[in-house]
């Protein structure tokens, strides 16, 4: 509870949000106002944090659009909730990292991002490996509850008082994972670190929600790919059929490319 209610932890978050262009919430405050009086505003944040007093504020909800065309829903929250989240995030990110996540797993980590899974993936194919079970997750910030993610955590993560404000920050999402929120990267890494778990035996890289396991023949490469989707089918998850295939002497390059 100190790395989230700390007034520096606190001036820290909301420093790393005000690096986004983002738009206000709900209750119309921007970020250029709630700079006016800031340290005042902190203090006050802080005290409700560490008094239990903190409630999550409603959301905006709004339909982003990806550069391919493709929308999909968002929400957008309270400036100040979003200082919560990303404060919630820096202390757990950590525990995530030394606990959770396997040397594999890049996307949505500190240091880690396309190009260190690229990179990983030409170390499997000069090692011979060129058969890969491509297997993309199939809407993976969908289908879990806030009660079932802070399960997730408290695995890793013992501060009972820590946990449950992470439940009601999350009680107050339309979903856990759901896209807006300074939560949603290293929760999606958190659930799928329940499927990482099964896939220790692959010569497999992750990027993100993507998965590529890495062999030297087709039958193997068959193998590895129900491997993976058994794995997800035992966490509540699917690959996507239209993006999940096998790749015969594939090219690193065309691994992990972002399609909206």
């Amino acid at each position: 509870m100190p790395l989230l209610y700390g007034e520096r932890s606190l001036r820290r978050a909301a420093r790393l949000c005000m690096r986004r262009c983002s738009a206000p919430g709900i209750d119309g405050m921007s970020w250029t106002g709630y700079r006016r009086g800031l340290a005042e505003r902190i203090t006050l944040l802080s005290q409700a944090l560490r008094e239990g007093t903190w409630r999550p504020g409603p959301l905006r909800t709004v339909e982003i659009t990806t550069y391919t065309g493709k929308q999909f829903p968002a929400v957008i929250p309270t400036v100040e909730d979003r200082i919560v989240h990303r404060a919630m995030r820096a202390a757990i990110e950590p525990i995530l990292e030394e606990r959770a996540l396997p040397s594999w797993v890049s996307g949505y980590r500190p240091g880690r991002s396309r190009i260190t899974a690229v990179r990983a993936a030409m170390t499997h194919l000069a090692a011979g490996r060129a058969i890969v079970a491509d297997v993309d997750v199939e809407r993976v910030s969908a289908g879990s509850t806030a009660q079932q993610v802070t399960d997730w955590l408290a695995v890793h993560v013992t501060d009972g008082s820590f946990l449950a404000l992470f439940r009601m920050a999350l009680a107050g999402l339309p979903e856990p994972l759901v896209p807006g929120t300074g939560l949603a990267p290293p929760l999606i890494n958190l659930r799928l670190s329940q499927v990482d778990a099964h896939l220790d035996d692959l010569a497999v890289v992750r990027f993100a929600d993507n998965y590529c396991a890495f062999t030297a023949t087709e039958t193997a490469a068959q193998a590895a790919f129900s491997t993976i989707r058994d794995a997800l089918k035992a966490e509540g998850l699917h690959p996507n059929p239209a993006k999940s295939r096998l790749r015969i002497s594939a090219n690193a390059e065309d691994l992990f490319l972002i399609a909206g």
